[in-house]
């Protein structure tokens, strides 16, 4: 006889685990700049490190994020664009060296204005973390602040027109 949804933690927390503990050695590996001995044992000890913390203070949090493949949809949107808006803002820093731009702007907006500010659902939370790191992912903007109880989004950019 099963326990139900307790029976299923243990796998569902060893599979999440497992895959954290990967991403977390990939992307030491990636950064890293070099593959040695020296490198994959501190990849492997970061992993390690980084997986402890979750498994012991990552999982009790009273946050939960549930992500589907909509969830991620803004982060891929970023990721196509951040080509184009690099060149951008290199076009904007040669323009600043010759002395002909300005320092950028912050602006407050309606939270209705971005999707990703306002969701609703069981993936609210993660949709909302997601949405805020591809608007800060922008070479050209990030965002300052996102004040729920007013509904506002407070971002600083380059240009001044955003």
């Amino acid at each position: 006889m099963r326990a139900g949804p307790i029976s299923g933690l243990r796998r569902r927390s060893g599979r999440d685990g497992l895959a954290i503990w990967v991403a977390l050695a990939l992307t030491y590996m990636v950064f890293a700049g070099s593959v040695s001995v020296n490198e994959g044992l501190a990849a492997l000890v970061c992993a390690s490190l980084g997986t402890l913390w979750w498994w012991g203070v990552g999982r009790r949090g009273g946050v939960r994020f549930r992500f589907n493949r909509g969830t991620l949809r803004p982060i891929w949107r970023a990721l196509r664009g951040l080509p184009r808006e690099t060149v951008q803002v290199g076009g904007q820093l040669v323009r600043a060296l010759r002395g002909g731009a300005g320092g950028g702007t912050t602006r407050e907006r309606s939270a209705s204005d971005f999707a990703w500010a306002t969701p609703d659902g069981a993936t609210a939370p993660a949709a909302r973390a997601v949405g805020l790191l591809a608007a800060s992912l922008a070479p050209d903007s990030y965002v300052l602040t996102l004040d729920r109880d007013h509904g506002t989004v407070v971002t600083h950019g380059l240009e001044e027109a955003r």
